[in-house]
Order: structure tokens, then C-alpha cells, then sequence
């Protein structure tokens, strides 16, 4: 069926507004990606291009427009690499078809708000090899690459991952810095052995505090291993395909997040404490310690920090007794700060030569 010709002027007419406002529009209506075709003579006008449009019409409420457009504005300083003009382009789209109230807040946001970078740079990420690690995910093909050390990955993108990661009974995880398998949970202190090449089992991309992380497993450490994407420089061709293994667990994020949060602390120690697992759990960020039940009434807390003095102040904020069990370096700077607490408890001796009288409060 072919789409109806109109002229411009019918155009105009049923619009309400003047022929060079409907060739205006037609421009933009073409600028956003519409195929609109037009024909000139005394049957001529404009329709509507075979296909329609590359992507069909959205209808927008005001709310909903202002919403699509903070996304657009976060997209400017995206951690995906490569979004930030499309996101530009996108947002001046959008505010070129807006209603001039809706327009007017949209300005408002752009002006009004401004972004605050984070102490630490984000990695970014080359969209581009997201959607190939996707693909090898999908159709179960081993991933070849060269994973790259961090003193060759851009020093502007990349915060360093520590060697160390604490590992849920039963499962050897693996940080991608590692020259081997860490057997039964242990924890590895090898330094970064520079460029490697790796082929592995991919299964999962997982975004986590601003970065993007892929699970596999490598068939030659026998393990689960978890790698920064942006290190990774892929090889081609890819390898062969595989048969799907069970994951390491039914929360991949949660997996994930406590990997790459423990591999990443300096200090570790091993602290009993005398209360159920859900409840330790509520009082510590997953950053700071993982949590194991050891029965109904006591649970095992891995806690780790870049500092010793980290690690004591996080302990003194919980509401329970503890005891730790492995670490003389914690115990030794617990005991400085209770001692440094119960000193600034302890009033001073009054001075007997002194007049007045005292408040008590």
C-alpha cells in the first residue's frame, strides 16, 4: 500500500500553520531519521518513505520526557566509551519536537545541574566489546584475548584491582591478576605478571560500582576467573564453542560484588561474632566485610580495608561483642583505640586550689 501524498498546503490547512512552517518541519522530521519523500508539480507533495522510520514514533508525557532527557544528560558522561556524541545528538532531538513548556525544563535541567566527578576516575568502556563478549556469551564460544597489565591500561581509567580476594566456601575465584588457581578459598599475594593471554568460558558481563566485570571460567586454571573489560583486548578468531557450566552462584551479582570488593582491600582479618548472620550483615556495608552463618546464633565476618585503623572503626560501629581470631595487628590497634576512647571518658583530676562550684550535666 503506498502511504497518501499531501500538499503543503493541505498540510498547512490542517495544521493551522503557514507553508514554510510545514517545510520546516518536514526538514526536521527528516533530520530525525524519517524517510519523508516529496514531489514537485501539480500532484505533487510530501509522504511518508517506504519503511516508515528507522525507529517508530515515542509518545512522551511531560514526565516521561524529562525523565528520558536526565538519561540523556547522564549518557554525556557515560562509562560506556563512545555513547557520549550519541547521547548529545539524541538529547538535541529530543528538545527540537518538545512542547516550549517542556523545552523550558529540560534547558532548566541542563543548566541548573552539574556533574561531579568521583574521586577516583571511571574506567570507560568500548560499547563496541560489550556487545561482542555478549555475543560469545550467547552463543557459548570460548573468548581469546590479552588481558593487559595495569601499567599498560590507561592510567586515567582504570583504579587497581588487588591481589587477595576472600571466596565463598566452595568456590576458587579467581582475580584475573593471579598466575594460578586459589585452592579452597585461600587468598593469593602474586603481583601482576604483566600482559597475559587468556581464553576462556564467558557467562555473565556484571556492572559493579561503575565498572564493568566479566565471570568466566578458565578451563586451564579449572576455576572461576573475574576480569576487568577494560583490559581486555580481544584476539581473533574466538574459540571453540562449550557446553554451559552451572554458575557459581544463583546471585551473580553478589558473587561478583564480593570478589572483586575483597580482592580489592589491603588488610583482611577473620572476626567471630556472637550473633545470626542476618543481623551482622545489617550493620556492615558488603564493601567492608562478607559474612558467613556458623550456626544459628554465630557468624564468621572476613573484614578487610586499605587500613588496619579502617578495619578497627568498623568493628567499634557494631552493636555485638566480637573476637578476632587472626590478625595481631587489629587486635594490637583495637586496644589503642579503646585506649584512646576510655581516656577521653575519664575526667581529669580537679585542681584543689581551684574556687567554685562544679556542673554537673
Amino acid at each position: 500500500m503506498v502511504a497518501r501524498t499531501w500538499s503543503g498546503t493541505e498540510l498547512a490547512e490542517r495544521l493551522n500553520v503557514s507553508s514554510r512552517t510545514v517545510r520546516n518541519d518536514i526538514g526536521t522530521l527528516r533530520d530525525l531519521g524519517y524517510p519523508i519523500e516529496g514531489t514537485r508539480g501539480g500532484e505533487g507533495g510530501y509522504r511518508l518513505g517506504a519503511g516508515g522510520s528507522a525507529v517508530p514514533p515515542l509518545l512522551f508525557n511531560p514526565d516521561e520526557a524529562v525523565a528520558v532527557a536526565v538519561g540523556l544528560h547522564s549518557g554525556l558522561s557515560c562509562i560506556i566509551g563512545g555513547m557520549e556524541e550519541t547521547s548529545a545528538l539524541a538529547l538535541a532531538k529530543l528538545e527540537q519536537i518538545l512542547p516550549s513548556h517542556v523545552r523550558h525544563r529540560v534547558k532548566n535541567l541542563a543548566h541548573f545541574t552539574v556533574p561531579m566527578a568521583g574521586n577516583h576516575p571511571m574506567p570507560i568502556v568500548d560499547p563496541n566489546l560489550l556487545t561482542q563478549i555478549i555475543e560469545y556469551c550467547h552463543g557459548h564460544q570460548r573468548f581469546r584475548f590479552t588481558y593487559l597489565a595495569e601499567a599498560d591500561a590507561p592510567p586515567d581509567r582504570a583504579a587497581s584491582l588487588r591481589d587477595g580476594a576472600a571466596t565463598p566456601p566452595g568456590h576458587a575465584a579467581l582475580t584475573p591478576d593471579r598466575e594460578a588457581s586459589i585452592p579452597d578459598g585461600a587468598a593469593s599475594s602474586l603481583g601482576d605478571p604483566g600482559d597475559r593471554e587468556f581464553e576462556v568460558e564467558p557467562y555473565r558481563l556484571v556492572n559493579h560500582q561503575h565498572r564493568w566485570y566479566l565471570l568466566t571460567f578458565d578451563p586451564a586454571q579449572e576455576t572461576w576467573a573475574i576480569f576487568r573489560v577494560e583490559r581486555i583486548v580481544p584476539k581473533l578468531p574466538g574459540g571453540r564453542r562449550f557446553t554451559p557450566r552451572d554458575l557459581p552462584a544463583e546471585d551473580i551479582g553478589a558473587y561478583v560484588e564480593h570478589n572483586v570488593s575483597s580482592s580489592r582491600w589491603r588488610h583482611t582479618a577473620t572476626v567471630t561474632v556472637p550473633a545470626p548472620a542476618a543481623e551482622v550483615m545489617s550493620m556492615l556495608m558488603p564493601a567492608e566485610g562478607t559474612v558467613a552463618a556458623r550456626d544459628e546464633q554465630s557468624s564468621t565476618v572476613v573484614i578487610g580495608a586499605e587500613s588496619v585503623r579502617t578495619m578497627a572503626l568498623t568493628l567499634a560501629r557494631l552493636d555485638v561483642e566480637f573476637t578476632v581470631e587472626d590478625s595481631p595487628e587489629l587486635i594490637a590497634e583495637l586496644r589503642s583505640l579503646s585506649a584512646r576512647l576510655l581516656q577521653a571518658t575519664t575526667p581529669s583530676d580537679p585542681d584543689p586550689t581551684s574556687s567554685g562550684s562544679a556542673i554537673s550535666l
